[in-house]
């Protein structure tokens, strides 16, 4: 599973599509473009979620097996939801109401799916379950693909003289369908005009064409016969419009002596038993459209009103037959021919005459018309996804967390820290962990923290990752190259909290990076952050605390600086206390052991009785001085993990060096007492009995010491809860989020 050298489109993205009809068997034309909606989206890289509300009859007295064999096999996920009510009801009043065929039930799966699952882009068929675009959070991109107009059906149907079936409603009631989308299909330009009219949502019109595959044409009849073929499924639209035409073109037909048979296929000859005619030959339901079509000379689509798009023209010319149709019938395909744009029945009878009498060659000459066609069509199809795909990632809500594979085993400081921020992040937008340090065998071995965050990349030059590519994608984990990926996704914020080259070497002005120094500290506790913006638009560094190095960051890369802890929700962050059996008081000495100030602190807390130990910065390397030593990423993750207990007692002396600040971070979450000299940040100084903990002298500091070594416990109990909870005040989060993205449109949410 190599990273492709041109990333497609959707790669990485999520794509989630309901529909009241199956994309199996491909035997309905609304089938077959639902189908190819669907496979385009997974052509270019998306992972696809298929959500079946059976509508039809066959799926409401049977699950037909195969069909959700295919369906099962076909895309990454496929549910089927359970119908409570009837539905294609006629209406309750005159029209129907928008939301008359709706079924609770859809929202009941859709809360829980979109509470489990973010997507990228949420595509809803037929404007009557337009309801389902409400359930989709801001931070998915909603389509309604509507497949027809409904508004104004009735008054078409009632025209012909014929009764209104199906869904029909008012301008007012498909407006409302039309406002839940952010982006409206219509099937033609002609629907895409008069839908534009009705909203001040993008409407585009994105035609159905199935792929081209040309059949063979058979031979000339031995009879002189030239063998046209309508094919149309049972309803009076189809009815009506054969049964004039054949009215119209017979005289014609008997006129000329003309040698044709109108071969008529599909469940429309239920209808049309009466009819009787020696140019005529009912074949009803066939097994094989293919073969249908291989079995005659041409395809005539004799539709003179109607709604929707003809998608039976669509697929003779997707065969490559030569096509005749009436104008209407070829609204939404590009004509090649004067053949495929005839002006009435009258017209298409005589230019049936006209082939039956021809060289065969003529016949030839309309089959490459229809090759032209189809490519035609197919560029104007491309051109509307083009444009479709450029408002979904205009308007894309993505966040990528770049994270130490770490972050998979659960337990780990890694994944408490992930499992915080991610959750909040949800509200907001979609959210991608993209695995860039640490080893692939951590993902592979993961497959629960894989399946609960859903979307999970792992770079393609992880250790390990090219030789357990075929675990990972039996995971759902996909793998690209880490540069090509951002360029491709362009997300709204790239949260680091692990580094690599490829977070910078493209070209992003539309993303926000975050750097968060603690996180990359404990994943790397040798990094260094000096790296350009590279081509990001803006660049947030976030720490509970500004040390001098990351002022000097901030000040070299045009950064900005913004204060935050590294766990967002404390009801995330669980830790497995280790119980400590030494009899002793300890106390942790945050800061360089090579200082004059900690060689100072060491002899002062051992004045007092207590047992002093150092941590040290993350990229300190000075042997112990006065005291044992532990790096502060293996004090934090130390702890985290139960293998350490806690000190009873702290005192900061770091002033905010990498990797110290999250180890204050975690001992104020812990309520463990610190002794703060700074008072920079997101940590509270606590004042016990009006004495303040915060020391900038030596004398302050003993005296400090003192009360720690001397007063009951009890006394700091409500300082210490107010110093943890400084750390997850709403607002902080509230102006993080709106620091990266610079977006006064956004809501505010809570985020802790």
């Amino acid at each position: 599973m190599a990273a492709a050298d041109t990333m497609k489109a959707w790669a990485g993205a999520r794509i989630a599509v309901l529909s009241p009809t199956p994309t199996h068997p491909l035997d309905f034309g609304n089938r077959k473009r639902i189908y190819r909606i669907c496979r385009r989206y997974v052509e270019e890289g998306a992972r696809l979620t298929f959500i079946h509300y059976p509508a039809e009859l066959e799926w409401r007295e049977q699950i037909p097996f195969r069909a959700q064999r295919m369906m099962s096999a076909t895309w990454d996920e496929s549910f089927t939801i359970a119908p409570t009510r009837r539905v294609h009801e006629d209406p309750a009043g005159t029209y129907h109401s928008i939301d008359e065929w709706w079924d609770s039930a859809i929202g009941d799966f859709l809360t829980w799916l979109f509470a489990v699952e973010s997507f990228d882009v949420f595509i809803v068929n037929y404007s009557w379950l337009s309801k389902a675009l409400e359930y989709a959070p801001r931070s998915t991109f909603k389509i309604l693909d509507t497949h027809d107009k409904f508004s104004g059906r009735k008054e078409m149907l009632e025209s012909l003289g014929l009764r209104p079936e199906f869904f029909y409603t008012t301008d007012a009631q498909e407006r409302i369908a039309l406002g839940r989308a952010d982006l409206v299909w219509a099937i033609k330009q002609q629907e895409a005009d008069e839908l534009q009219l009705l909203s001040d949502k993008p409407v585009l019109a994105l035609q159905h064409l199935d792929p081209f595959e040309a059949l063979t044409r058979p031979t000339p009849d031995a009879q002189g016969y030239l063998k046209v073929g309508v094919i149309g499924a049972r309803n009076n639209v189809n009815r009506m419009n054969i049964t004039e035409f054949l009215r119209d073109a017979e005289p014609i037909f008997r006129g000329a002596f003309a040698p044709v048979k109108i071969m008529i296929a599909g469940s429309v000859c239920d209808l049309l038993e009466n009819v009787e005619s020696p140019f005529v030959e009912l074949l009803g339901p066939v097994a094989s459209v293919e073969d249908f079509y291989r079995s005659v000379d041409c395809v005539a689509v004799p539709m003179r009103r109607s709604t929707g798009l003809k998608i039976k023209t669509g697929e003779a010319l997707s065969f490559g037959l030569p096509v005749l149709s009436l104008a209407h019938a070829f609204e939404g395909y590009e004509p090649a021919h004067k053949m495929h744009a005839l002006a009435d029945f009258e017209a298409m009878a005589e230019a049936i005459v006209e082939l039956s009498f021809a060289p065969h060659a003529q016949l030839d000459a309309l089959a490459a018309a229809s090759v032209q066609a189809h490519k035609k069509t197919a560029t104007t199809i491309a051109k509307a996804f083009r444009r479709s795909d450029a408002l979904a990632l205009e308007n894309r809500r993505l966040i990528v967390i770049a994270a130490d594979s770490r972050a998979l085993i659960a337990g780990s400081i890694f994944d408490q820290v992930l499992r915080s921020i991610h959750g909040a992040m949800r509200e907001t937008a979609s959210v991608t962990v993209l695995i860039v340090r640490g080893r692939a065998r951590d993902v592979a071995a993961n497959a629960g923290a894989a399946d609960q965050l859903r979307r999970v990349i792992v770079a393609a030059d992880l250790p390990g990752a090219q030789e357990l590519g075929g675990e990972l994608s039996a995971l759902g984990v996909e793998m690209f190259d880490v540069a090509q990926y951002l360029a491709t996704a362009r997300p709204t914020i790239v949260v680091a909290d692990a580094l690599h080259p490829g977070l910078v070497a493209g070209d992003l002005a539309g993303t926000t990076i975050l750097l968060r120094p603690e996180m990359i500290a404990m994943s790397d506790p040798g990094a260094t952050l000096d790296i350009a913006l590279g081509g990001y638009g803006r660049a947030v560094v976030s720490s509970t605390a500004l040390s001098a190095g990351l002022a000097g960051l901030c000040a070299a890369t045009g950064s900005e600086y913004a204060p935050a802890p590294a766990v967002w929700s404390n009801g995330a962050f669980k830790i497995r206390r280790a119980p400590d059996h030494t009899g002793s008081t300890t106390i942790a000495m945050l800061g360089r052991a090579g200082t004059r100030a900690m060689a100072m602190a060491v002899e002062m807390a051992r004045a007092w009785g207590l047992e002093p130990y150092i941590v040290s910065p993350a990229a300190e390397t000075t042997a112990e001085v006065g005291a044992p030593r532990v790096a502060a990423a293996d004090f934090v993750m130390s702890i985290v993990a139960g293998e350490r207990p806690p000190p009873d007692f702290a005192v900061e002396l770091g002033a905010n060096e990498p990797g110290l600040p999250f180890c204050r971070e975690l001992l104020d979450r812990l309520h463990v007492p610190v002794i703060a000299t700074s008072t920079a940040g997101l940590h509270r100084s606590i004042l016990i009995e009006n004495r303040s903990m915060h020391a900038a002298t030596e004398h302050e500091l003993w005296e400090a010491l003192r009360s720690l070594a001397l007063d009951p416990p009890g006394l700091r109990a409500t300082a210490l809860k107010h110093a943890a909870q400084d750390l997850q005040r709403e607002r902080s989060w509230h102006d993080l989020w709106r620091r990266c993205t610079n977006s006064p449109g956004i809501e505010d949410v809570e985020l802790a």
